[in-house]
Order: C-alpha cells, then structure tokens, then sequence
C-alpha cells in the first residue's frame, strides 16, 4: 500500500529565511488530502525509465557520495536525479521509496500551470490577458472595481494585489467553510500587475476559472490530458468542501512522477512524440515574468527561475513547503526531484543543487 507523506511542520519557518523562502513555504500545513478521484486515466503504458550510471552521463559520481551524506543529515525522504533522460541516481530512506506518494504542497502550482496552459491552446481560456471576470461572473459583483482588472497573467505570476492567503492568513483561511468565499472577501492591496505577493490564493482562483471552463474538476482534466498521457499514474490532486481542486498545494504524486513531471518540462512539453503542453507556455512560464526587489529567485507562470552552479546555468523549479521540488536545468539535460520533512532555510536545497550542477561534464 502507497504510503502518502504529508509534511506536518511548524507554521513559522527559521528566522531570517530569505523572502523567496517565506513565499513560498510559509503556513503551508496541512494533512495529506483525502479525496479520492474516480476519474479514469488514459495513460500511455509503452514509456518506462532507463537507468544508467553517473560516469556514463557525464556526473561525477564521487559527488553523489558526498551529497547522498547531506541527505543522511537532514530529514531528505526521496531524491531522484535524470540526466540525459536517463535515471543516474536514487536515494531513499525512513522506509519511503519509488512508490511512495508525497504530498507537493506549493510545487502543485506547476502542475496547475501547465494545466492552464493546456487550456489555452484547447480555446478554453482566451489568453492569459483576458480579465478573470470573464470567467468569474461574482467579481463584477465585488465593490472593488480593481477586481476586474485582474486577469489570468496576474493569477499565474501572483501580481493579483489580493492580500495574500499565505503567512497570517493561513490557518483561517484553509478552515474556512468556504475557501473561494474568504479570497473574494480579501482586500486589493495593490494595483494589479504592480506588485509581487505570493498567494495560494491565487492559484485557487485559477483552478475556480479551470472547472468553470472544462466543466469537470481540476483533477479529472488533468488526468485526462497531463497525468494519462504522461503516464504520472500515482498523481492526483485533492479538493476544497466545495469540490473545487486544491491545485496550490494539493496535488501528490510519487518520487518518479515528479521527475517525469520535470522531464515533460525539459522536453518543451513533448512526450513521445505528442505535445501534451504547448511549447510555447512550457518557454513563457519558465521564463522570468515577474523580477522581484528582494529573495533568491524570480517568477515565471507558477514557476520559480533563477541560476545554479559556478556557470551559472539558467534553471526553473517547483517548490513546496517542507522540501517539496523539482528542479530542471534545460542546458544541462538535468532534472532533480526532491521530498523532504524539513523546516530549515532552503539554502540547503541550492547548495545541493549547486554541487550535482558543478558536478556535470
């Protein structure tokens, strides 16, 4: 029987955490999600990884060594590395494993993107500039008119100027009877499109805007056209008491899906020939949309941008509270998946990072 992890940490992380860290991890406890999806999923079965040693890929396998003893120091569960498409390097402990499913936290909001892409190209949604009260008749009936000048873009690249659902507002806000309810009774605290706040929030609506245009849930849709054609078999995505997907921080997957979610992303979307993202939002959402003032990474669509090791190599990655993450280094043909219970800074994530990106030929 899978196991499902869910990461029960403390809701204030170590003080002086950079604030990309506080963005992203802050307040994001939960349990693991329950709901279960009856949907079917068309999975194409032909597709399995192939493994292959460190050396043959270009990896310095005595590296490894030395990260596989950082994960012996703190609480990392599960570690895949792909290189060249291949599996070079797989590590495990606390009794966890390939099958393992863990909870992603915020690193759902990838997968929530490139649902939104696939959208897009299906005509569901007109473009990411189209103002969310097309999809959303309740904002026009909002006092604050700024609402309607919120559109999808600012949704994926938290520029709404919705007070955040993140840090205080947390707890309140997941043990409200009604999670859509509270985000639309939160203040604009800035214009929209002027200002970085990351915001779970956001996410919600644009999963709220999904199931209104696919007439089915967020998970369902996804099964069908991203988890089923990729072959993610263990992912799923839990939902609100209103039925509407927790697409910003409750999809789960196991260890070999997250990298095959990455592995999608490297491949510009494209798996075995069938282009199950749009090529052209897999590059808009992992490229820098939004430049912060402050932290260690810039935004994409729900995606994290920024570089790693000493050649300073481009990357984009999924990050979730806990040590949820996907990393992906197109240039280098790198994927890196993460699970962990931990509430220390993420410095520990880039250091990592850092050394198995130095690491390649």
């Amino acid at each position: 029987m899978k196991k499902i992890i869910s990461a029960c940490l403390a809701v204030c992380l170590v003080a002086g955490m950079c604030a990309c860290t506080r963005g992203a991890q802050t307040g994001e406890v939960q349990t693991a999600p329950s709901a279960e999806s009856t949907s079917e999923t068309t999975t194409q079965p032909s597709w399995q990884w192939q493994k292959s040693s460190p050396d043959e890929q270009g990896l310095d396998p005595d590296v490894l060594e030395e990260v596989h003893r950082t994960f012996d120091s703190f609480p990392l569960l599960a570690s895949v590395i792909v290189k060249n498409g291949y599996i070079v390097d797989e590590y495990y402990k606390d009794g966890y494993d390939a099958q393992s499913v863990f909870v992603l936290h915020s690193a759902s909001k990838s997968v929530t993107s490139a649902l939104v892409g696939i959208a897009v190209e299906q005509g569901l949604i007109e473009s990411v500039d189209t103002p969310i009260s097309a999809y959303l008749p309740r904002v026009l009936e909002l006092d604050d008119e700024r609402w309607q000048q919120i559109t999808v873009r600012h949704l994926l690249t938290h520029t709404s100027g919705i007070q955040t659902t993140d840090d205080a507002l947390w707890d309140a806000w997941r043990e409200s009877p009604n999670w859509l309810e509270y985000i639309y009774a939160l203040p604009i605290v800035s214009e929209p499109g002027a200002r970085f706040s990351y915001s779970t929030g956001n996410t919600h609506l644009l999963c709220v805007i999904l199931q209104a245009v696919v007439g089915e849930s967020v998970d369902s849709f996804a099964k069908k056209y991203l988890f089923g054609p990729v072959g993610m078999e263990s992912a799923s995505i839990a939902a609100d008491a209103q039925g509407i997907s927790d697409g910003g921080n409750g999809v789960q997957m196991d260890i070999y899906d997250m990298a095959r979610f990455g592995l999608l992303f490297l491949n510009g979307g494209d798996w075995q020939g069938t282009q199950v993202v749009p090529a052209q939002w897999v590059q808009d959402s992992t490229t820098v949309q939004f430049a912060r003032d402050s932290g260690s990474a810039d935004y994409g669509y729900q995606w994290w941008v920024r570089t790693f090791g000493d050649a300073r190599y481009d990357a984009y990655f999924a990050q979730g509270h806990g040590g949820q993450y996907i990393f992906v280094v197109p240039q280098l043909e790198l994927v890196i998946a993460f699970t962990s219970n931990y509430e220390g800074r993420t410095t520990i994530y880039w250091n990592l990072v850092n050394d198995i990106v130095n690491a390649c030929a």
